[in-house]
Order: C-alpha cells, then structure tokens, then sequence
C-alpha cells in the first residue's frame, strides 16, 4: 500500500486526505498543532506538532517510507511550505500542493493590494484615526498595537482557540475582541460594520468561496486592504483535491 503524508490545517487537506483513502493509499495527516476537533476522515492516521524543520520532515518522510508528500497547508503558511519543497528534495520524495484560488476583484470592489501585513501597519501608522477591522482570522492582529491611534475590532469564533482569543498579551487597549457563536451571514456582517463604524478591513487573501465580509464590504463600499499571498515553491500545485486525484490517475467520480 502506497503511503502519502497531507500536510494540512485547511479544509482542502481534510477533503484530499479521505478522498486518498479512498483511492487505496495509507494516508497520515499532519495538523502542526490541533486547536478543536479536527474532523478528521475515517481511516486517516493524525498527527500533531511540528517535525524539527526541513532535516525532521525529511527524515520522517525517509523513516515511514512515505510515496507521496501534499502541502495543503493554509497560503499563507508560506515557512511550511518551503520546508515542504527541502524536505521533498532531499528525501527525493515526490511533493504536491492543493491550494484553493486566491480572490479575484468584482465591480464594486474598494480593494487595495498589499504584500504584508507588517506593510498594513506601517501605513496606518501614518494615517489619521480610523476605526479598522481586522478580518484575520484571530491571528496577526498584535502586529497593529503599535498604531495607538486607531480603533480596532477583531472577531472570532466562539470554539476557536487562537492566540487572539486566549492570549491576554495579545490585546490591548484600543482592540475589541468579538466572539462569534458561527459564521456571520452577509447581513450580519453589514449590520456588525455599521455597528462598529467601520472605516477599512484588512484581510488576507486566503481564497475559496468569497466570504460573506467581503460581499459585505462590497454592498457598503467599504474599502478593504487585501494581503497578498506569499511567494510559494515552485512544484505541481491543484485548485482542488479531485484535481491532485485525477492527475495521480484515479477516478473521483464516486469521491
């Protein structure tokens, strides 16, 4: 049985990780560290923590005599990845990536590209004050202390257990912590942007089906500044699971 190793953390590494199994491989998926119940498939091995860097994932690859290596990790996990790629070449294991397609502009859209988010706060910090929404995912928000005179608000779900939500030296005065029992409609995320007086969101562009804040932002006209993603390694890279399964040779229909 051929085995395969999904480095994972999205939704994409879920979905690839049972959609192999099926296929017939051994799969283990590789969460680096479990903040809720991962939902993972019924037959896929888990595992948790980091592996050392590019020598301790070679070295794991080599030691389980793992066939094949997918990086589905989040686009922005650009460190994993590139470890992913070192670590691919010097275990001469063949490497994969499933990354969903990043957002693309539609009429309406107040968007303006920028590279990082260390790049947001510098721009702030030159602006006058503003009442900003940090769409971030509850992570990478303490970047924007140091733009004291700004209002900020960041939410996040009620059973995250990021940083944000846990870490009292992550928040400071000036930054509303919201936490959400689910996923906001569109309607609740105009109505909690009027709430909050909204004057931009940040957000990074992590792709997929267009969230409802940005369709909100959108309806509102509300300028949005959207991080760009990281340069990743160049290696075959699949829009989603059942393209990585048919280019592998395998039939997804009853996937």
């Amino acid at each position: 049985m051929k085995r395969a190793l999904v480095l994972g953390g999205t939704t994409e590494a879920r979905r690839v990780s049972g959609a192999l199994v099926k296929a017939g491989y051994e799969v283990t998926l590789a969460l680096k560290g479990l903040t809720h119940t991962p939902g993972v498939p019924a037959g896929v091995a888990l595992r948790s923590g980091g592996f050392g860097g590019v020598a301790g994932l070679a070295a794991y690859v080599r030691d389980t005599q793992t066939h094949i290596l997918i990086d589905a990790t989040h686009p922005f996990a650009a460190t994993m990845s590139w470890n992913a790629f070192h670590a691919a070449r010097a275990s001469s294991t063949r490497l994969y990536a499933v990354q969903r397609p990043g957002w693309t502009r539609r009429p309406g859209d107040l968007w303006q590209p920028i590279d990082t988010l260390k790049k947001a706060v510098q721009r702030l910090r030159h602006h006058p004050p503003r009442a900003v929404l940090l769409a971030l995912g509850g992570q990478g928000a303490e970047l924007f202390r140091t733009c004291p005179q700004h209002r900020f608000q960041a939410r996040v779900l009620s059973n995250s257990k990021t940083d944000l939500a846990t870490s009292a030296a992550h928040r400071w005065r000036g930054l509303e912590i919201q936490r959400l029992a689910h996923s906001p409609s569109t309607r609740q995320e105009m109505a909690g942007m009027r709430a909050f007086g909204a004057d931009v969101m940040i957000v990074r562009n992590s792709g997929g089906r267009l969230s409802a804040k940005m369709e909100a932002a959108r309806r509102l006209r509300l300028p949005v500044w959207v991080i760009t993603r990281p340069p990743m390694p160049p290696v075959p890279t699949y829009p989603s699971p059942s393209a990585l399964l048919q280019h592998l040779g395998h039939d997804t229909a009853r996937l």
